[in-house]
């Protein structure tokens, strides 16, 4: 791991720190499938280690866009692979360096590991353009992520190494919040692993001023579908200095989850100074992801 793993966030998460919603009933999917639709995927070995080869991919978004990627391939798999999809914090890629590490370490333990420029990210910014953290609250823009988002689990569920009974999806910081929204609706991921997340961002996600007015459009806000996760496996992991995401936020998050889902708290700021990030990501996130993936559920 390396410094700052999630550049880029800001302190406004304070001003969507009030108006924390109460858990909704059973909203339909607030971001489009497109299941059906052609990927015309291509793949390209662009490195190799002793345990793994690194592809980039790319197939067709949501929009008809072009979604590139890492890819990292286990060595030596003799059969299908569990797979994960792992996404970053405000103003990361699939290039961030914490990112790439965690990917080694997800494919050192046997996963199949995707990670992909989300929309404005890596790749899929246009030169001179820039995103502020505003821009990621923009509904469209958060729709946009979890439909792609699909659309890399259509992905990686039509490779041939990989199992598509064992999916799960990783998120750090914002690709926590918008993953678990994701994740609330798409019953082929198996677990989830979320690191300082959150949810309960006021009006922003929701379009409305408070919890008693009925809502203009579905709500993404992942407080409204984080108990829809329930009952496959949901790890949170929130940290009690957090700056960024502030401990209301976290709490929102953890009071609206259904069952099987956990919450560890580590004494530590948003990017886990002064702790050994490799051990926390490989003994708490890695490991619980493993124990969800060991063998096709019944």
């Amino acid at each position: 791991m390396v410094r700052s793993p999630f550049r880029g966030a800001a302190t406004m998460f304070v001003v969507f720190c009030g108006g924390l919603m109460a858990h909704a009933e059973r909203p339909e999917s607030p971001y489009r499938f497109a299941h059906d639709e052609p990927l015309e995927a291509r793949e390209e070995v662009v490195g190799s280690e002793n345990d793994h080869k690194r592809c980039r991919v790319e197939f067709n978004g949501i929009r008809g866009d072009r979604v590139p990627g890492y890819l990292y391939l286990p060595s030596g798999a003799k059969r299908p692979s569990p797979a994960v999809l792992l996404q970053y914090g405000t103003g990361g890629s699939k290039s961030t360096g914490y990112v790439v590490e965690m990917g080694k370490l997800f494919v050192s333990s046997g996963f199949v590991v995707l990670t992909i420029d989300s929309p404005m990210r890596g790749e899929r910014r246009p030169p001179g353009e820039h995103d502020s953290l505003l821009q990621q609250f923009n509904r469209k823009r958060f729709a946009h992520y979890c439909s792609d988002y699909s659309r890399a689990v259509d992905y990686l569920a039509a490779r041939a190494d990989v199992d598509g009974k064992r999916l799960g999806y990783v998120g750090i910081s914002w690709g926590a919040v918008t993953g678990v929204t994701f994740v609330a609706h798409d019953p082929r991921i198996r677990a989830m692993t979320s690191v300082v997340g959150g949810g309960g961002f006021a009006n922003m996600l929701t379009r409305r001023e408070s919890d008693g007015e009925k809502q203009a459009t579905p709500s993404l806000d992942p407080v409204d579908h984080v108990g829809h996760i329930a009952p496959r496996p949901l790890k949170m992991i929130n940290v009690t200095r957090d700056l960024l995401m502030l401990r209301p936020l976290s709490e929102a998050l953890h009071k609206a989850a259904g069952k099987n889902s956990t919450v560890v708290w580590l004494e530590t700021d948003h990017y886990l100074n002064g702790l050994d990030r490799k051990k926390i990501i490989q003994d708490e996130v890695v490991a619980f992801m493993r124990k969800n993936m060991e063998s096709k559920p019944k």
